[in-house]
C-alpha cells in the first residue's frame, strides 16, 4: 500500500478587510504605493484635477502681477527697485526662468510647473504619512487626499501658478525634516518657503514644537538650530537685493496691507463666506480631519500646523481663495488617519466625495466665457501692440497688470497696478480708497518714474469702471488728474477706457 500523503499546510489567514498583504504575499499584484509608480500615480492624477491650468486663460490678476515683474526682470530691471510689490522673490524669478528657457511669456509652462510642486508636495506627504502609520497605503492616500483638496475650489485661486502653490513643497519639506530631528535643515527649508510667500513662517510654530518634543535634552540647541536655519536665506536674500528695499517691500511694508482699514465687518463677512465655501468643497478632507480629533494626542503637531494655517490664512483679513491652500497638507494628513485601514469600497466612496467638487470647479472654469475684464485686457492689448512701439512703456491708471503682460510693453513705473498709490485691493471695499490709504513714500517713487522715463500713452481704466476703478477716478485723486491734463491729451477710447498720447 502506498504511504498516505503528507496533509497540506494550513491556508494563510486572510488580511482583515482593507489591510494590505505583506509584500511577497503575492508577487503578481501590483504596489503602487511607493517607488516610480507612486510618482506615476501622483503626476497623472495632479494633471487630471489641473486641467483648467493647461489653459492660457489668466485666472487672476496675480499671475499677471508676477508675468509682468517677470519681464521687466528679463529686460534687466531690478526686483524691489524697477518693480515691487509686497511679495518675497522666489516666485517673480522662477516666472522670469521660465520666460527665459521657453522663449516665450505664455503662462502654460510656469502652470505645469506648479502643477509638479503640487507632486513634490504629495510625495512630501506621502513620505509623513508612511512613517507616522506605518503603513505604505497611507502614503497613497495622504497624497491623493492632498492632491484633490488642492483643486476643489475657485479656479480663480486654486488653477493658477500663484505664491502658495509654489510655497507649499519647501513648507511641507520645513515640517517633515522636524519631524525627523533635523532642525536646521527644518529652517532653511521655511525660511525658503518664507520668501516665496511670508505666511510659510507660520510653520515654524509646529517644527519648533516638534524639535521641543523630539530632543529632550539639549532643546534650546534644537531651537536655536531652527531659528539659525530660518533666517540664513533671508539674510542672504537681503544681501542680494539690499536690506532697505528687500524688508521695505516684503516685511515693512505690509503694515497698511494687513489693517482692516475700518472694515471689520465686511471683512468678518468675507471670511465667513470664503471659509465655509472651502469647507463645503472639501468636506471629505474636512469631515476626516474633524474624525482624527479622537486621536488628538497622537496628532498634536498636525493640529498645530493646521492652527497655524489658519493664522496664515486669516492674516490681514483679505481672506483671498488661494490662502486656503496653506491648510491642505495638514488636513490632508490628519483625515489619512481614520481611514488607513478601512475596506477599499469606503475608499471609492471618499474619493467620489473628493472628485465631485473638483469636477465641478473644473467643468465650470472650462464652461465659462471671458469676463468683461478679459474681454477689456484682450482688446486693450491689441491696442497697445498695434500704436506704441516695442521697448516703449506705457502707464495703466487703475489695476489691469494683463495689459502689460499680454501687450509686452513695460511699465513706465515701478507699480504694475495703482493700489498702491490708491489703497485699493481685494479684500476691502472699493470705496475705500484715497491718498491717505497708499503705500508710504509710493507717491513719491511714482511721480519719480514718470519723470525720468514718461509713458508714451496712458490708459485710464476709470471711465470704464474695470475692476472698480471708478472709485480711482482723476476727481477722487487729483495729482493724477493735474500731471495727465498738463502732458497728456485724450486720442482714443477702447471698450470705455481713455487712451492718452503726450501733447
Amino acid at each position: 500500500m502506498r504511504p498516505a500523503p503528507d496533509p497540506l499546510p494550513p491556508a494563510p489567514a486572510a488580511p482583515p478587510a482593507g489591510d494590505v498583504a505583506p509584500p511577497g504575499r503575492n508577487r503578481a499584484s501590483i504596489n503602487v504605493s511607493r517607488g516610480p509608480l507612486l510618482v506615476l500615480t501622483f503626476v497623472v492624477v495632479a494633471f487630471a484635477v489641473h486641467v483648467p491650468m493647461l489653459s492660457a486663460r489668466a485666472w487672476n490678476s496675480d499671475e499677471a502681477y508676477a508675468a509682468t515683474q517677470a519681464q521687466v526682470l528679463n529686460r534687466g530691471g531690478r526686483l524691489y527697485v524697477d518693480t515691487v510689490d509686497r511679495k518675497p522673490p522666489v516666485v517673480p524669478y522662477l516666472y522670469a526662468a521660465t520666460f527665459r528657457l521657453t522663449g516665450s511669456d505664455d503662462l502654460v509652462p510656469v502652470r505645469i510647473l506648479a502643477i509638479l510642486a503640487d507632486v513634490v508636495t504629495a510625495l512630501l506627504l506621502a513620505a509623513e504619512a508612511r512613517r507616522r502609520l506605518n503603513r505604505d497605503r497611507a502614503g497613497l492616500i495622504a497624497g491623493l487626499l492632498f492632491l484633490g483638496a488642492s483643486a476643489a475650489f475657485y479656479a480663480t485661486d486654486f488653477q493658477a501658478a500663484n505664491f502658495e502653490t509654489f510655497m507649499l513643497p519647501t513648507m511641507v519639506a520645513g515640517f517633515v525634516l522636524a519631524a525627523r530631528r533635523r532642525p536646521f535643515a527644518s529652517g532653511v527649508a521655511i525660511g525658503v518657503a518664507t520668501l516665496t510667500k511670508q505666511t510659510a513662517a507660520a510653520t515654524l510654530l509646529p517644527a519648533v514644537w516638534l524639535i521641543w518634543q523630539s530632543a529632550r535634552t539639549r532643546r534650546l540647541r534644537g531651537v536655536g538650530l531652527i531659528a539659525v536655519g530660518f533666517l540664513a536665506p533671508i539674510a542672504l536674500a537681503a544681501m542680494l537685493f539690499g536690506a532697505h528695499d528687500f524688508f521695505r517691500w516684503v516685511f515693512t511694508g505690509d503694515t497698511g496691507y494687513l489693517d482692516t482699514g475700518g472694515a471689520v465687518g465686511y471683512s468678518v463677512h468675507l471670511g465667513l463666506r470664503q471659509t465655509l465655501w472651502f469647507v463645503l468643497a472639501n468636506i471629505a478632507v474636512v469631515s476626516l480631519a474633524v474624525v482624527s480629533l479622537r486621536r488628538r494626542r497622537a496628532n498634536v503637531d498636525l493640529w498645530l500646523w493646521t492652527a497655524a494655517g489658519i493664522i496664515a490664512v486669516a492674516s490681514g483679513f483679505r481672506f483671498f481663495g488661494h490662502y486656503y491652500l496653506q491648510l491642505v497638507p495638514p488636513l490632508a494628513l490628519l483625515g489619512t488617519g481614520p481611514i488607513v485601514n478601512v475596506s477599499k469600497r469606503t475608499l471609492a466612496v471618499i474619493a467620489v466625495v473628493v472628485a465631485v467638487p473638483v469636477a465641478f470647479f473644473a467643468q465650470k472654469a472650462l464652461a465659462s466665457h471671458l469676463s468683461r475684464t478679459e474681454v477689456v485686457a484682450r482688446d486693450l492689448s491689441a491696442y497697445v501692440r498695434r500704436t506704441v512701439p516695442e521697448n516703449r512703456r506705457i502707464l495703466i491708471w487703475g489695476h489691469l497688470p494683463e495689459v502689460y503682460w499680454q501687450a509686452d510693453r513695460p511699465p513706465a513705473t515701478r507699480f504694475a497696478t495703482t493700489g498702491f498709490l490708491t489703497g485699493q485691493s481685494g479684500g476691502r471695499p472699493p470705496s475705500l480708497t484715497g491718498m491717505q490709504d497708499a503705500a508710504p513714500g509710493a507717491w513719491t517713487d511714482f511721480e519719480a518714474d514718470l519723470r525720468a522715463h514718461p509713458p508714451a500713452l496712458v490708459l485710464d481704466l476709470a471711465p470704464a469702471n474695470v475692476r472698480n476703478a471708478r472709485y480711482e477716478s482723476q476727481a477722487r485723486f487729483p495729482r493724477f488728474g493735474r500731471y495727465l491734463r498738463s502732458h497728456y491729451r485724450e486720442i482714443a477710447r477702447v471698450d470705455g477706457v481713455v487712451a492718452y498720447v503726450p501733447r
